[in-house]
């Protein structure tokens, strides 16, 4: 994206800002320092650029590929997308210029996207929390996600088999007067594979918070059969993936 810019408009400076150059504290002065003299220029970065900075002369801000937060397999990824935009809308028209926001997406019509733009975010809310009510997800049921990982991706999804059945087991399913537990997976997990560790998991789902508890104190003391075996667990995981 950076290469392509300097291509476009090769007379205006483009100013990268990302961990890299935030690395070096009188770079990324630098670049700040050029970037107020209100000058033409172009920024370009991740999410770093919308948080905590004041860019006054700013009046239009792009958003590329959208539809890799609105589209995530975590059930998380379109709030925290569109937080994002909201936040990096801000930094458009901010003085007395108006501002514009493009949003670069295959899918203009997602009803997700469309309730953003032309609701806000409290639209979005109201659409999202629905689709999460419908699909039994938090915050209206509590979850919990297991994790494995081993160099023989076998050992990682036959350790989450075995705590799959023992939850299961321990969650008295059979009971109609119960809340039982939901488990899903195990399954590749969506980074499949990190320093030659394959990587699984398995997620876990109950209408009581006590079922789930109780359910996942079961297999607090899960022991795995050999050193290159690890897994974690995670209540109420902030990244669903």
């Amino acid at each position: 994206t950076e290469a392509g810019l300097q291509q476009l408009f090769p007379d205006v400076p483009v100013y990268r800002i990302d961990r890299d150059t935030a690395r070096s504290q009188r770079r990324l002065q630098d670049h700040f320092d050029a970037i107020h003299t209100g000058q033409p220029a172009i920024l370009i970065g991740t999410q770093l650029l919308a948080k905590g900075h004041h860019f006054p002369a700013v009046t239009l801000v792009g958003v590329i590929n959208a539809d890799s937060g609105f589209l995530s397999a975590d059930f998380r990824a379109p709030e925290r997308t569109a937080q994002l935009i909201v936040q990096v809308a801000g930094r458009a028209g901010r003085a007395e210029r108006p501002g514009e926001v493009w949003i670069q997406t295959y899918q203009p019509e997602n009803p997700t996207l469309q309730s953003l733009i032309h609701e806000g975010y409290e639209g979005f809310a109201q659409r999202e929390l629905e689709h999460r009510r419908q699909a039994g997800l938090p915050p209206y049921r509590p979850m919990a996600l297991i994790r494995a990982e081993s160099p023989e991706p076998d050992s990682a999804s036959q350790l989450l088999a075995e705590v799959r059945d023992r939850l299961l087991a321990s969650a008295d399913n059979h009971r109609s007067d119960t809340p039982g537990l939901e488990v899903l997976g195990p399954v590749v997990a969506p980074i499949a594979r990190v320093a030659n560790r394959f990587r699984f998991q398995l997620m876990v789902l109950s209408d009581s918070r006590r079922v789930l508890h109780g359910a996942l104190r079961a297999i607090a003391f899960t022991q795995p059969r050999n050193r290159d075996l690890r897994w974690s667990l995670d209540v109420d995981p902030y990244d669903a993936f």
